[in-house]
């Protein structure tokens, strides 16, 4: 045993270099794969990469749910507008009947009675009796106020001679910005019973846009429909889960308007929620050329005064896709444009704008619209499924 380390120690540095590397590689060799940590680091990455193949497979994994809603792409003729009913002119006031003035009876005279026989004696001179005092007159009190009956609580206008068809659905695609970044279709679904309508729609991001705007939108309006229009009571909304719901209450009797956790809001034209003023024109002509409308939100009261600003082309996709290419026919829509500002703060900058396109071929039903907040900030939406039932 000496011998032999005696032996190692007098050889060359080559020869204890060599000797080391063959130690080194009957070591890995006893080892496998594991003999170093790169290669323990790589087999333990592709263990857990095998491990999570395997469990999604094996699982089963419900997606989530899509409640948007989807509407064939075809522009079907709308039927006209509801026609206002004829109101009979109100009946003139009564006039109440006037009180007689009270009548005060004049005091009874005083009665004189002479002596049957006169006495001619004399007689000494008295004091002259002074005649009785007259009976004062009293004035009758007058009667006491009545009370002022309070004024009677504005009702609604009477429905339409014309009811509209049960169902009607509008399809809009919905972008953001200048640029027209697509966030995805968006249908607004309009039902009605007993003159009290239903507006609701439900959007969802698609692609890129559900990255950048998860969960879904619902929106959903109750109320009245008029001879002037929709007349909403009701307006809710839920962004993303049920925890998000807020409700707007419409005090038609006071006209304010009834947000949650801030005090009421008093209207100001005719007040509509973020669905009602889409169709208004539809159920409701306009006479004028310039219209003022409350929006009232769950957080807020937008006032947007629109004028009809002239007249303009537009292209929208008519008809069924082509089976081959996919592409929609396009058709030329004359259109009113009308645009208006929001009601600034209090302290005047601007607010933001709206603008309509409106059809008077397809009887006032937006084909477009652009809103921008005060920010500069814009979304915009375009028809292109309309469907009656």
């Amino acid at each position: 045993m000496a011998d032999a380390v005696s032996s190692f120690e007098s050889a060359s540095p080559a020869a204890a270099e060599s000797t080391r590397f063959d130690l080194a590689r009957g070591l890995a060799r006893r080892r496998g794969l594991l003999a170093t940590p790169r290669r323990k680091l790589t087999l333990a990455l592709a263990a857990s990469l095998v491990l999570h193949l395997l469990i999604g497979a094996a699982a089963d994994v419900e997606p989530p749910e899509d409640k948007s809603i989807t509407l064939a792409a075809k522009l079907m003729p709308l039927p006209p507008p509801p026609v206002p009913v004829a109101t009979p002119p109100a009946p003139k006031p009564k006039q109440k009947p006037k009180r007689p003035k009270p009548v005060v009876a004049a005091s009874a005279p005083v009665a004189i009675v002479a002596d049957p026989v006169p006495d001619l004696s004399p007689v000494a001179p008295t004091a002259p009796e002074s005649a009785p005092a007259a009976e004062p007159q009293v004035a009758a009190a007058p009667p006491p106020p009545q009370p002022t009956p309070p004024p009677p609580a504005p009702e609604p206008a009477p429905p339409p001679a014309r009811m509209p068809p049960k169902k009607i659905n509008l399809g809009y695609t919905a972008f953001l910005g200048e640029q027209k970044f697509e966030v995805g279709p968006v249908v607004l679904q309009f039902n009605h019973d007993a003159a009290r309508y239903k507006l609701r729609v439900v959007g969802r991001g698609r692609g890129i846009a559900a990255l950048l705007y998860p969960g879904t939108f619902t929106g959903e309006s109750e109320g009245q429909i008029t001879a002037e229009g929709l007349r909403p009571d009701k307006f809710t909304e839920e962004r993303g889960n049920p925890d998000k719901r807020r409700e707007t209450i419409f005090d038609h009797e006071k006209r304010l308007l009834r947000v949650p956790d801030k005090e009421p809001i008093p209207f100001e034209g005719s007040p509509h929620d973020p669905l009602t003023w889409i169709v208004q024109f539809y159920f409701s002509t306009p006479k004028t050329d310039r219209v003022t409308i409350s929006v009232g939100t769950s957080r807020r009261m937008d006032v947007y005064t629109l004028e009809r600003a002239g007249e303009e082309e537009i292209e929208l996709p008519t008809g069924d896709a082509d089976p081959v290419t996919g592409q929609r026919a396009v058709k030329r829509v004359a259109t009113q444009v009308w645009k208006g500002t929001r009601k600034p703060d209090a302290d005047g900058r601007p607010n933001g704008n709206a603008t309509f396109w409106l059809s008077p071929e397809w009887h006032y039903i937006p084909m477009r619209i652009k809103v921008v907040n005060a920010q500069g900030r814009s979304a915009s939406f375009e028809l292109t499924a309309i469907s009656t039932e």
